[in-house]
């Protein structure tokens, strides 16, 4: 009687473990991806070039400009955000007033001479505005625009 209780307890601790062990499994490969890589969101700047925009007529002050297109899987407004925060730090020293970045879809085969989508999927603007003469790139903002396609 004793040694059959003892493989009942037996069995029950093995399988009680056995249980938690599946259970921690299940947790451990269950968890979503994308929230421990979001500082890595693949994106390509293509077509960037500078621009002067002469705020008065004398052109003794310019506004300078970057444009471009950004190129990324990215869909959701969080990853956007994590892309034109790393576009702000590139550029954060580069005496620059703002940078303007339309946002594209890689090329998914319809287009044969395009690396990307020509419809815009959104619009990043950082805005980088002085406190002083001599301060820049101080305080930002930045704009994101995400396009409702139908």
């Amino acid at each position: 009687m004793k040694v059959l209780s003892s493989i009942r307890f037996w069995l029950i601790l093995m399988s009680c473990i056995t249980l938690c062990f599946a259970l921690f499994l299940i947790g451990e490969y269950n968890r979503p991806r994308a929230e421990s890589n979001d500082d890595t969101i693949p994106y390509q700047v293509l077509y960037i070039n500078e621009n002067h925009i002469p705020l008065t007529q004398t052109r003794q002050k310019e506004k300078i400009v970057l444009k471009g297109m950004v190129i990324t899987d990215a869909t959701s407004y969080k990853q956007l955000e994590t892309i034109a925060t790393q576009i702000k730090e590139k550029y954060a020293n580069a005496n620059l007033d703002s940078i303007e970045l339309t946002v594209h879809n890689k090329n998914n085969g319809q287009f044969d001479d395009l690396a990307y989508e020509p419809i815009a999927k959104g619009n990043i603007v950082i805005s980088y505005t002085t406190l002083t003469k001599t301060e820049r790139s101080v305080h930002t903002n930045i704009n994101i625009q995400l396009n409702k396609h139908s």
